[in-house]
């Protein structure tokens, strides 16, 4: 088989194709080619899978009327031009997109050419490509079930919910005991780790150091933190540490983690935005964990935290909300009490799809109708 599949702009929409592509590669001969956007994480993350690519630009749909719109459409024209030059070259068999802008280019083009096409939706609220694409795709499947009610209900009877492909071969649990001391960590401490997002999360990290300092000497004795702060805030948060831990390292703040598996891994409680892969992935582990959705996203990931939260799987909570308090009043909540973060972890276990890769795949194939 040969698959087209179009993702990219970000890692929400390149991550789980690439778990899409790592399952269709274990189940024999596959001839995959990806298309993203003409930015550095979209190079970045293709050249180290060593995958076959081509970019289209970066192009994006302004939010309101404007004359750029004149300019973004004539990025589209060309770039659609280019997709169905690609998509005629490469002859595949079946085209996948994940949503973003450059999918669309991608899609029109399989469906001008009678390419058999897959839509794969991250988020609870489908992005403005993806809520056009449902219409031209022969399959969409859905990481959320919620997803359902903004899927207009002659189109329903394509849909499967699949849950949100994550690359389980790179997320394989590790001993706690072994991830704490990768760290440095201690056994028999309570460990928060907080991810503010590859670009930082100002508003998070600092509500999140403050809480800290808050705390009574004898709760920050039992507490060990891991921090990814992101690029801009790694300097600010390693001087605050510093402040709040003088006699010992009980914090450890990076502005990039490499092997985040072991992060999870060493963690009993987790701090995250609510992107469809973090929340997936956090999941999958059985973690108990705290959400903080990115308010700038046309609302998806407040969304996806609702999804998560309404279940009993995360403790959820709007930037706009957080305060110095919170995080100290919510992490003392759990020390006094371990059996609410217990059924934090398990309830988020239960929403994890660990075989979207697979169901996914299956679509792709042809195996799943």
């Amino acid at each position: 088989m040969k698959i087209l599949i179009a993702a990219g702009g970000s890692g929400g929409h390149i991550f789980p194709a690439i778990a899409l592509k790592r399952t269709l590669g274990s189940r024999g001969s596959c001839e995959i080619k990806f298309v993203g956007a003409d930015k550095a994480i979209d190079r970045r993350i293709f050249e180290k899978e060593g995958v076959a690519f081509s970019l289209l630009s970066a192009n994006k749909l302004p939010y309101r009327m404007s004359p750029a719109i004149i300019l973004f459409f004539i990025g589209l024209f060309l770039d659609s031009v280019k997709a169905l030059w690609i998509t005629a070259a490469f002859r595949p068999t079946c085209c996948v997109g994940f949503g973003g802008y450059v999918s669309f280019p991608v899609m029109l083009s399989a469906k001008l050419l009678r390419v058999p096409t897959v839509v794969h939706e991250q988020n609870v609220v489908p992005g403005r490509a993806n809520k056009i694409l449902f219409s031209l795709a022969d399959k969409v499947a859905l990481s959320f079930k919620d997803t359902i009610l903004h899927i207009p209900s002659d189109q329903k009877n394509k849909v499967s919910v699949t849950g949100n492909p994550i690359r389980t071969g790179d997320l394989k649990n590790s001993d706690k005991a072994a991830a704490l001391k990768s760290f440095g960590l201690d056994g028999a401490k309570f460990t928060v780790l907080v991810i503010g997002g590859s670009q930082g999360a100002h508003v998070l990290n600092e509500n999140f150091v403050r809480s800290i300092s808050h705390m009574e000497e004898r709760v920050k004795a039992g507490l060990q933190i891991i921090h990814l702060t992101g690029v801009k805030d790694y300097e600010w948060a390693v001087a605050q540490y510093s402040r709040i831990f003088p006699a010992d390292s009980a914090a450890r703040a990076y502005s990039f983690i490499d092997r985040i598996e072991d992060a999870y891994s060493a963690a009993d409680l987790i701090v995250t935005r609510a992107g469809a892969s973090a929340l997936f992935e956090v999941a999958y582990f059985g973690k108990a964990m705290i959400v903080v959705p990115y308010p700038y996203a046309m609302s998806h990931q407040l969304e996806n935290a609702h999804a998560f939260s309404s279940r009993g799987g995360a403790v959820e909570i709007e930037e706009k909300d957080l305060s110095e308090s919170f995080f100290k009043d919510t992490i003392e909540g759990f020390l006094k009490d371990r059996s609410k973060l217990e059924a934090l972890g398990q309830a988020a276990k239960a929403l994890s799809a660990p075989y979207a890769s697979d169901r996914l795949a299956d679509i792709v194939t042809g195996g799943l109708k």
